[in-house]
């Protein structure tokens, strides 16, 4: 027997209007009423589905105003969903004012599964999601972003970002400029026409980006910031490549690459090396 309840959290598609489930279809059609972003997106949504289940606006202007009515229609016994333009609701995206409020007086509420862009961002970008942290969108201010990404780097694990592809390029510069040359994955417009899963090192993102073009919606993800310098012997390493028969320029290459460190400083560490052999 399913469990009935008097509000539900429906994730809608972030791209792709088919990825819907069939639940969520089901309670979007059986609900009274839909409070949703946009009631014109969202009409194109339902209309694609069949559904003609009557939509209220609901976004992050009149979220708070928006409450006691949500609760006055559960408490005269209307089946409420609540959607979001692409996605979870709740997730940078309006919810969470309604859902503490649900909480607060013991009504019962369903968080359904769904569509969500950045697990598809985190599985998509080849990263370990073993640990990750999700920390919504980057700020805009070249200071803010700073002290942002380092609290970042203290946790030690994938990261993923929501940003806006006319600020992407400043962003990606930031994080060159204060964590050298990590892996990231630029995942774009997710689950449409031209999604795209870029991956590499910032410089070559950068390079990619800024001769292309940036369009679309963006998750970011960072691979695991760790400072490898530190962690390995840089003549080892070396010594190891030069009997494997790696020339300089290969040497160089990979530890630009897997190290976190720019094609200089890797240029740098391989002559420090030979010189040290000549002598």
């Amino acid at each position: 027997m399913e469990r009935v309840s008097n509000i539900y959290f429906v994730p809608t598609p972030i791209g792709n209007m088919k990825d819907i489930t069939l639940r969520a279809l089901e309670v979007l059609e059986n609900s009274d009423i839909i409070y949703c972003e946009d009631t014109r997106n969202s009409q194109n949504l339902l209309k694609f589905h069949n559904i003609n289940t009557k939509l209220i606006s609901y976004h992050k202007f009149n979220e708070s105003e928006r409450v006691e009515e949500i609760i006055s229609n559960i408490e005269n016994g209307k089946t409420v969903s609540v959607i979001s333009d692409a996605g979870m609701p709740i997730i940078n995206d309006p919810g969470f004012v309604i859902l503490q409020e649900v909480i607060k007086r013991g009504i019962s509420y369903e968080i359904l599964p769904g569509a969500c862009a950045l697990i598809n961002g985190i599985c998509g970008s080849g990263f370990d999601a073993t640990n990750f942290v999700y920390m919504g969108f980057v700020p805009k201010t070249e200071s803010e972003r700073e002290k942002f990404f380092k609290n970042f780097k203290d946790m030690s694990v994938t990261g993923i970002f929501y940003e806006s592809p006319h600020r992407l390029l400043k962003t990606l510069k930031s994080l060159y400029a204060q964590f050298g040359n990590i892996n990231v994955c630029v995942c774009r417009e997710l689950t449409k026409l031209f999604e795209e899963y870029k991956r590499g090192c910032i410089d070559e993102i950068i390079s990619y980006y800024e001769e292309k073009g940036v369009k679309g919606e963006i998750v970011l993800v960072i691979e695991k910031i760790v400072d490898k310098k530190e962690a390995f012997d840089v003549a080892n390493e070396i010594l190891k490549f030069k009997k494997e028969g790696y020339s300089n320029k290969d040497i160089v290459k990979i530890l630009k690459d897997n190290f976190n460190i720019s094609k200089n400083e890797a240029y740098e560490l391989v002559l420090n090396f030979e010189n040290k052999e000549a002598n």
